[in-house]
């Protein structure tokens, strides 16, 4: 009899321990398969809202120092393979800027629009820890435009700065785990190689109906190459990517961006922006 008893306990047994390991099985495959760093290929359609603050000191128009607050929109697509991350984003941003409160009426507001437009691949190099960090290199292609209007200023009533250039970029990630699901933390770093500015001493009322005026040809003249000690534009992003249903994800991140123009027209931005995105996987 308890031969009996023993035999069916070691059989329940059995088929419990069995139940649970494919039940584990499962599971672990489900998580493999939520992962964003083991998805082998995916691609997204990146919808961005931010909160964005600047600060920006133009020492060729104003000896002031300028900030203001507001919210960016973001456009993109994102896709990544197995060895390969590839980024296209357009992002919007207008605000207002103006001194400190004790200069306001001397100095008025002013509004600040932005443009960029921005395409980056990175490739795989190695990765650490068995491979819980991943270590990417590659480049960026990025176009901004940013347009003033400033109107204590009647010298200068518009300023600008077109840049279009090519940065070094470094992108490292690691995959942690919180309460069985995956999230990719990531931080990544941008520095210039070469960029095209176009920054004109000023700009004011401009007389488009004279023929012998050509706005293009004379923004032309203004421009310049410039390596990193002329155009000093550094980008710090620290990323968090949350994998949810029907594998879209979302992402929170912080931007620290920071520019600084050493030509004769010298000027000096940083940025801070907050940004909440949804990836549509498709």
């Amino acid at each position: 009899m308890r031969k009996k008893q023993i035999l069916s306990l070691t059989v329940l047994l059995c088929l419990f321990l069995s139940t649970q390991y494919r039940l584990q099985a499962q599971t672990d495959q489900t998580i493999v398969q939520d992962s964003v760093l083991q998805s082998p290929v995916q691609r997204y359609l990146t919808l961005g809202l931010a909160t964005f603050y600047m600060k920006l000191n133009d020492e060729h128009l104003s000896p002031l120092n300028y900030e203001g607050g507001s919210f960016l929109l973001q456009l993109g697509a994102f896709k990544r393979k197995k060895r390969t991350i590839r980024n296209l984003t357009f992002s919007v941003t207008t605000t207002t800027l103006s001194p400190k409160a004790d200069n306001r009426e001397i100095d008025p507001r002013g509004n600040y629009y932005r443009f960029d437009l921005a395409y980056s691949q990175h490739f795989h190099v190695r990765s650490f820890q068995e491979g819980k960090y991943r270590w990417y290199l590659g480049g960026i292609l990025r176009s901004s435009t940013n347009v003033r209007l400033n109107p204590q200023l009647d010298g200068g009533f518009i300023t600008l700065l077109f840049a279009n250039g090519l940065f070094a970029s470094s992108v490292i990630e690691r995959e942690v785990r919180v309460s069985s699901r995956p999230l990719t933390l990531s931080w990544q770093l941008d520095l210039p190689i070469i960029n095209h500015i176009i920054r004109p001493s000023y700009l004011n009322i401009y007389d488009f109906v004279n023929p012998e005026n050509n706005w293009v040809e004379e923004r032309l003249e203004d421009s310049s190459w410039n390596a990193i000690n002329r155009y000093s534009n550094i980008t710090s992003t620290v990323s968090i990517l949350y994998p949810i249903k029907a594998g879209n994800v979302l992402k929170f991140s912080y931007e620290w961006d920071f520019y600084r123009v050493s030509t004769g027209l010298r000027a000096t931005r940083a940025s801070h922006t907050f940004m909440f995105s949804f990836l549509f996987n498709f």
